[in-house]
């Protein structure tokens, strides 16, 4: 008998022990996990379920899980009851939550509860947030895309400049022969500076196929800002657009290329420009978060904003929503400001406008030495 009892003894410390660690690693788990039993109320529901979902434990633990779908639509929702109500499991769902801070990607999954005896008694749904991984994909796939449209561009441009320059010399000399008002001596200049709007393509496609090293140095940002927005000043008060600038007071250096940087500005207060005809708002801001160590610089417009399709394909080469634009400079800026180990990002609102956000990293002062030395922050 004393042998059966502590053979007894051991299975039931051994089953303590299961569920202690079963508790522990549901509790602990960075995937949000919940339960439901063959009632279909909620039993378990840990806390990274609780942050994803933003609901509190308390709100939903036995209460039934079609409450919870109330609060919360999609498909990582609906596969848990699929699993109890017809035993099928899912594995590899992709879907999108709303959260208390933002939309995330999940990779969901499901599987029945079966106890010793072989009877079902409820269902598990795991919910693992993929949002770095996905954005990690699309960072990957965009660089491929980068390479092998700059490769073709490269080998465009150069074909098409040569003869380009033959036929510009050309008509240079021809256009000497005609005096100023004749009418071909017009054309020939309607000619001339059409050429010259290819060869300003040819350039950024250049750029695009092999983007120029930045010659990184110590800059003030709003130096620069202010010189981009002294250049559009004459533009602003043409299309009845107040400006209005909000500057952090503490803003560090950075090391940056001043002319790579200016280019990205001047692209981004002309396409704001652009999209406000008929006067509206450009406020540009900056923001210094020391806890990333990066300065923030908003460009905000009150235009037409960007068609939420669209919002995706806004970086890609070609893609513009301009009668003559090429599609290259958005692409351009975004290549420039990677190279610099920052980030471009976009925020639109249909009929409110758009924000641009561009994130550079502060230059960061460091001892070598008997010497300072500047490097870039991050």
């Amino acid at each position: 008998m004393g042998l059966v009892s502590g053979i007894k003894q051991t299975k039931e410390l051994s089953l303590l022990c299961k569920e202690y660690f079963a508790e522990q690693f549901v509790d602990n788990s960075s995937s949000a996990i919940i339960a439901i039993d063959l009632n279909e109320k909620v039993i378990i529901f840990n806390q990274a379920a609780e942050d994803i979902m933003g609901i509190p434990a308390d709100d939903v633990l036995g209460q039934p899980f079609t409450e919870l779908l109330g609060k919360k639509t999609g498909t990582q929702d609906s596969i848990l009851l699929n699993t109890l109500r017809t035993g099928k499991p899912y594995t590899h769902i992709e879907a999108n939550i709303d959260t208390p801070i933002g939309v995330i990607n999940v990779m969901a999954y499901t599987t029945l509860v079966i106890d010793s005896e072989s009877n079902v008694i409820g269902s598990i749904l795991s919910i693992r947030d993929i949002t770095s991984q996905k954005q990690l994909e699309e960072k990957v796939i965009k660089a491929e895309k980068f390479s092998v449209i700059g490769e073709l561009a490269a080998g465009i441009a150069h074909e098409v400049r040569n003869p380009l320059t033959s036929v510009k010399g050309f008509l240079q000399l021809l256009d000497k022969k005609f005096c100023s008002d004749n009418q071909i001596h017009r054309y020939i200049d309607i000619m001339l500076n059409e050429i010259q709007r290819i060869n300003h393509i040819i350039s950024e496609f250049l750029l695009l196929a092999r983007p120029a090293v930045p010659i990184k140095r110590p800059i003030n940002i709003h130096e620069v800002l202010n010189e981009i927005l002294l250049l559009s000043e004459g533009e602003l008060l043409l299309r009845n657009i107040e400006f209005e600038q909000k500057y952090e007071s503490e803003c560090p250096v950075i090391t940056a290329d001043a002319e790579q940087i200016k280019q990205v500005f001047l692209n981004l207060v002309t396409n704001a420009i652009a999209a406000m005809p008929e006067r509206g708002r450009l406020t540009v801001s900056s923001v210094y978060d020391k806890t990333e160590g990066v300065i923030r610089l908003f460009f905000t417009d009150t235009g037409e904003g960007i068609d939420p399709t669209r919002l995706e394909s806004i970086f890609d080469p070609f893609f513009t929503t301009k009668e003559d634009g090429t599609g290259l400079g958005l692409t351009v800026s975004y290549r420039i400001i990677e190279n610099h180990g920052g980030k471009i990002e976009v925020v639109s609102k249909q009929g409110e406008g758009s924000t641009f956000i561009v994130s550079l990293p502060v230059a960061v002062t460091v001892m070598t030495g008997s010497s300072l030395r500047q490097t870039a922050g991050r």
